[in-house]
């Protein structure tokens, strides 16, 4: 029994050095090896033309050098179980050869080769950094301490609509809109009118420089050729041989795409609708009536449309309620007061956005 133990503690390790390998060999794949060779999972080897070779590859991805303009070959290899990988210019690739995948189990080679490179013909103009959004809100404020009990519910409907028509004339990260809406107070419906300045984290109404591999960075040698419609121009590249299956493409998109996070400062006044005790005549106090909102906040648009959002709003509102300790008089024959509630509101938006 004390005999077996160092064979099985041996066999063990022996086990876990091979887990250990396996497990390095599949890390080391950024891409599949080209044509059959990653479906038998056979030894591939890459000779460069000063006839250094390099074995064991397992993986090629197209790149760049770092100057730029010459294209290369990003080689993932293994040495002892550990991946490791070099950047070699495609022009100094002689080929690539697998053994045990040709006719008869022969040795199959096969070129690495450079492709075209292709760039949009014209530049799409940028994108309109205008926009519309509509929005409903909920609200939540603090219990109602006033005199009268004139505030508002804890939790208030709103829905409110921002128009900001000025584009980029405050920069691509600025905005500025008008605000307008309609807000609950309980019972009573007031319209807010105001605006808002908004901070874009990332430049809006802006085309970028996008470019890259197509159809991926991981295309050898494949049998259909890769086709762009008319859209798009060749810029000639030192190569001779090129490989049609794949291309390297210089295109424009719109980068106020996705996620697109934002801050914003909003304030104004309100405008009563018909409701009892609007206004600030009759009244003892007309010189207290103000009604002034307020407020900051962080949200996002995604997908292009949507926007929430979350903020912190203070609102100042009043409302005409009868006195009935106040002795009358000839301007307020029937003794009413302006009244004032002061409101910490937490709001939370979501609504539409639209660029026009």
């Amino acid at each position: 029994m004390r005999r077996m133990l160092p064979q099985r503690i041996g066999l063990v390790l022996v086990a876990t050095l091979l887990l250990v390998e396996v497990a390095g060999a599949q890390d080391c794949r950024d891409c599949p090896l080209p044509g059959r060779a990653s479906k038998d999972d056979k030894q591939l080897y890459v000779l460069l033309r000063d006839r250094v070779r390099i074995e064991q590859c397992r993986s090629f991805v197209r790149s760049f050098l770092p100057d730029g303009v010459t294209q290369a070959v990003r080689i993932q290899y293994l040495v002892g179980g550990s991946c490791r990988d070099t950047l070699v210019p495609v022009s100094s690739i002689l080929e690539a050869g697998t053994v045990g995948l040709g006719l008869d189990d022969h040795p199959r080679i096969f070129p690495i080769l450079p492709v075209r490179q292709y760039e949009r013909r014209v530049r799409p103009p940028e994108p309109s950094a205008s926009f519309v959004e509509v929005q409903a809100l909920g609200g939540v404020t603090g219990k109602d301490t006033s005199t009268r009990k004139i505030g508002s519910s804890q939790l208030f409907p709103s829905i409110e609509a921002v128009i900001a028509p000025f584009g980029t004339r405050l920069g691509k990260r600025w905005a500025f809109g008008f605000l307008a809406g309609a807000s609950s107070d309980g019972a009573r419906w007031r319209i807010p009118l105001g605006g808002q300045l908004r901070y874009w984290f990332s430049p809006q109404g802006e085309i970028t420089r996008a470019a890259g591999y197509q159809p991926d960075s991981c295309t050898f040698n494949e049998q259909t050729p890769l086709v762009l419609g008319d859209d798009y121009r060749e810029v000639p590249v030192p190569y001779v041989q090129l490989d049609p299956s794949a291309a390297y493409v210089v295109d424009y998109r719109e980068q106020s795409t996705g996620w697109q996070p934002f801050l914003f400062l909003e304030g104004g006044t309100f405008l009563n609708t018909g409701f009892a005790g609007a206004g600030k005549d009759p009244s003892l106090n007309p010189e207290d009536y103000s009604q002034w909102f307020i407020g900051a906040g962080a949200g996002t648009t995604a997908w292009k449309w949507l926007v929430i959002a979350v903020g912190y709003r203070y609102q100042r509102l009043n409302v005409r309620t009868p006195c009935a300790i106040c002795p009358p008089s000839v301007d307020a024959p029937e003794n009413f007061i302006v009244n004032t509630a002061r409101l910490h509101c937490v709001l939370f938006k979501v609504g539409a956005h639209f660029r026009f």
